[in-house]
């Protein structure tokens, strides 16, 4: 990633300029770049978004080194043009593009990773853009700042093996895995489900036969739902509203399907 914190600053209005103060242009060090990726399980499949392009490491390295396809955007049209000469001397041209355009406007809805070195202010201004335009298992990574009231799914402190311009000694990634919206309330049969959600934090309530079902433990990552008591384990797969799986009780596992009420 050559994400620049200032490159992708809005430029639409003068007003959302005054707003978000300019930064100097901050190349991420290269195994910064690589941890990021991995961390994010970055694959042929994958389609990485790296919203602030800078000079096109990020989603060159996504292509080169992990096969997978990506679009840098940034607003400065010099390290666009400098990121499409670096693709092509890497032989990734095909698969790794770039584009002049300013982060909150960029379309994610295709990406499965997004890479993010931004200001907090720029990075508080797209969450909900990361929540509600992406799919459910998409994979985010900021580099240097956390999001604000999202609690990472996994994070990792970067020792460098050198010095680098604008970095210390470490560099902090935090990574996010997009969850599905499970929130509500769910019913198969005589069991019903009450879910309440914060990003990818779930609290669930459960009601068995009229009696309560104490949930010790819930867990929500990417689509992937599973809860569990003192003699029971559920685990499934959230779509739309459907939640289909297994529920274990006794060492028996039973197929279940909960709908939406």
């Amino acid at each position: 990633m050559a994400s620049t914190l200032a490159a992708c600053l809005l430029s639409t209005g003068a007003t959302a300029q005054g707003r978000l103060p300019r930064a100097p242009f901050v190349t991420t060090p290269d195994e910064v770049v690589e941890r990021m990726l991995a961390l994010a399980g970055t694959g042929a499949d994958d389609f990485v978004i790296d919203l602030g392009s800078g000079d096109g490491r990020i989603v060159i390295a996504a292509a080169a080194k992990f096969g997978a396809k990506g679009l840098g955007v940034d607003l400065d049209a010099n390290l666009v043009a400098k990121s499409r000469e670096s693709a092509l001397q890497a032989g990734v041209a095909e698969r790794a593009r770039f584009e002049q355009r300013n982060a909150l406007s960029t379309d994610l809805s295709r990406a499965t990773v997004v890479t993010i070195y931004l200001l907090p202010q720029l990075i508080d201004a797209l969450q909900p853009n990361l929540l509600y335009k992406l799919q459910p298992g998409a994979r985010v990574v900021t580099h240097a700042f956390a999001m604000k009231s999202w609690k990472p799914d996994r994070f990792e402190t970067v020792h460098l093996n050198g010095r680098h311009p604008g970095q210390g000694d470490d560099s902090r990634i935090f990574l996010w895995i997009v969850p599905a919206q499970a929130r509500g309330e769910w019913q198969a049969g005589e069991l019903h489900l009450r879910i309440r959600q914060n990003f990818q934090e779930i609290q669930v309530e459960g009601q068995l036969q009229g009696r309560t079902l104490p949930v010790t433990q819930a867990k929500l990552e990417g689509t992937a739902i599973s809860f569990s008591g003192a003699d029971f384990s559920y685990r499934g797969q959230v779509a739309g509203n459907r939640i289909s799986g297994e529920l274990t009780r006794d060492g028996v596992a039973t197929a279940l399907v909960l709908e939406k009420r």
